[in-house]
């Protein structure tokens, strides 16, 4: 038999904390390695419409993982699914506020802000979906060892 870590107990965010570490570094990277290449490929006018899309994709799908990790404390499906449906909906709001600011932005190359929050996206889901089928999360709870039971 393995051996199994002494503390397994799981709260119901924990899926969220997982899938936020496994991501955020893979898209970070793939996000700045975008910024780069655009940046040498359209010149340096790509260069703050492609930063602006990853800090606005990585802060889009890490505030959500973030927030759910820190709200969701209860293994309730309809406590969850209105945490996160609030979460999602503020996320939406957040973003349209941004597009309003930013729509008639002259110094935003909007190709280099589309590709790179494009990567990043495809980066983060591709991730946090890796984190989640290799995290060792339970999913029931254990039986108790009893004691007299080996006698």
């Amino acid at each position: 038999m393995t051996d199994r870590p002494e503390n397994t107990v799981a709260t119901a965010g924990a899926p969220f904390a997982v899938m936020l570490r496994g991501a955020l570094v893979p898209a970070s990277v793939a996000g700045a390695l975008t910024v780069v290449v655009l940046t040498a490929v359209r010149g340096l006018d790509a260069l703050p419409g492609s930063l602006l899309g990853l800090a606005v994709s990585i802060g889009f799908f890490a505030s959500g993982m973030f927030l759910l990790s820190r709200l969701v404390r209860s293994a309730s499906p309809h406590a969850f699914l209105a945490v996160a449906m609030a979460v999602y909906l503020a996320q939406i709001l957040v973003l349209l506020v941004f597009f309003i600011v930013f729509r008639n932005a002259s110094w935003v190359d909007g190709t280099a802000l589309a590709l790179t929050a494009l990567v990043v996206t495809l980066a983060w889901q591709a991730f946090a979906w890796r984190a989640m089928r290799t995290a060792r999360l339970p999913v029931y709870d254990e039986p108790a060892e009893d004691p007299e039971q080996g006698r």
